[in-house]
Parts: C-alpha cells; structure tokens; sequence
C-alpha cells in the first residue's frame, strides 16, 4: 500500500460513522440485533451525500439491471452495494483501501444475510484485481478525491467493464484553484490527495477510454446536504466523547465546517459523471 494511501486508509480507521457506531444505533432503534432486513440498515449505513437518492440516480444512470455483475469503488461499509443488490438485483463487489472499512462491511453483510450478494475485498482503485471486462456497471461516490492518480483508477475501471457499459460516479471538483496552504488543509484533515475542475475530470475520462455521456454539477444541492452532516458530526462527536470513544475533534469539525462554507461559495463543489466504455 502506497504512503498516501496508507494515510486513508488510517483517516477511516478514525471516522465517526463505522461499523460499531451504526450495530448500536440499530441496536439502540429496535431493541436487538435479530432478524435484520437488509432495509433496516438504511437509516445508519448510507454514508454519503444525498443518501438512497443517490444510489438511484447512479443505478438509473449505469442502467443496473437484475443479474448485472456491479463493482463499487471505494465502497467503504457498503451501504450502497447492500442497496443495489437489493432493490435492484444485482451482485456488488465492493473494494476499498481502508481494512476497518472492509472487516466493517463484511460484519454489516452477514448481520443482514447478504455476504452472497456483497463481497467486499481489500484492493487498490490503482490496481483492481479482476480480469478484464468483468462488470456491467461501475458506481462511487465521493471517493475518488482520496486516490492519489485518478488516471490510474479510471483506466482500471474502464479495463474491468464490459464494452458498452457505464461507469457513473461523484466526487469531489474544485471550480476556483485553491491556495497551496489550503489545498493542504485539505490533505491534511480530510486525506484529500487532490481534486480536478469538471472540466478536467470529462477530459481524464476521456483519456482513459470513456465517452462521457452525462455531467451534473451538484455543487448548488451538496451546500445543503453538507450543511445538515455537519450538524449530524457535530452530534455524533459529542456522543463519542459521552461514550469514551475517541472523537475527531474541534479541528475536524473547524474543517467540515470551512468545506461547507467553502461550497456554497462554489470555490470547491460536487459533480456527478457518467461514462461509457465503447463497444
């Protein structure tokens, strides 16, 4: 594992939202842990912006159908590949850098009896270990901000689908270049290794082998639905100092809250990007 990556993989090690938080807010919702529905893990495991929305417009926008073989990259606790595979009847292999996220969503998955569904593996986005042509849809979500050469990762994504497949995703995008001090800031609190324009992203794609056929700035709705994650932080660090777990601290959420007013400036924002590998 590359230094960089080393260093993400220790940053979820140390995010709010693991494994062990949402068992207890699942827990603490219905009394016990017995007879989990996979649906009943929404509410704690959908950790990233916009939620089962943002699931859908990804499964439309690959055009997931039952059967489909689907990779998710960076996929964390899983939260969306439990999604896909069941409200779309998919297979969902999940791989992600961050061992914690890994042994997390395995736990998650056999909670809700969906490890035949599910597979998460612990592997590179820079070195995807599957054959060539192995998937019919390719999904993330704020994800590829974290790796260290984009180029890399959406050459292997493009070389592990099908011809006339998609790959659709959002990430992170800077509209206005950020000074080096505060482009550290970000590498610093938030494993950020670097962010691209749109503009920049539809032109990696392209060089990667994509056409790209779909770009929406989500910049305008992510100041919001960041605004109530902050609020959401907030409450989760104080029940993590009330239960003596370790929290993030004021400096993470100084930063979460410098992100979202740094959003709805539009210096930084969201995009969503969908892709086709050519026949």
């Amino acid at each position: 594992m590359e230094m960089t990556e080393k260093t993400v993989a220790e940053w979820y090690a140390n995010h709010p939202i693991s494994a062990p938080h949402i068992l207890t807010k699942l827990k603490n919702s219905r009394g016990s842990l017995d007879d989990v529905e996979p649906q009943e893990l929404y509410p704690f495991d959908q950790d990233h912006y916009d939620g089962l929305d943002a699931n859908a417009r990804l499964a439309d926008n690959t055009r997931m159908k039952p059967g489909d073989s689907v990779i998710d990259v960076c996929a964390g606790l899983c939260g969306p590949a439990r999604w896909f595979a069941t409200e779309r009847g998919v297979q969902v292999t999940g791989i992600d850098i961050s061992p914690n996220r890994v042994e997390g969503a395995k736990k998650l998955d056999i909670l809700v009896g969906m490890q035949d569904q599910v597979r998460p593996i612990l592997a590179s986005a820079m070195n995807l270990p599957f054959e060539d042509a192995q998937f019919d849809a390719a999904v993330s979500q704020e994800s590829f901000l974290h790796i260290p050469d984009k180029p890399k990762a959406l050459h292997e994504v493009l070389r592990v689908l099908r011809p006339g497949t998609r790959f659709s995703f959002t990430d992170w995008v800077m509209h206005t270049p950020l000074p080096d001090d505060e482009q550290e800031q970000y590498r610093q609190r938030f494993a950020c290794q670097s962010m691209l324009s749109i503009p920049e992203y539809e032109t990696q794609l392209g060089k990667a082998g994509f056409d790209v056929v779909i770009t929406d700035d989500v910049t305008e709705a992510w100041g919001d639905i960041l605004a109530r994650r902050l609020k959401m932080y907030e409450i989760l660090d104080a029940e993590a100092e009330r239960a003596g777990n370790p929290s993030k601290g004021d400096e993470f959420l100084k930063m979460y809250a410098k992100f979202v007013s740094d959003v709805q400036q539009r210096r930084i924002g969201g995009v969503r990007l969908t892709a086709e590998k050519p026949q």
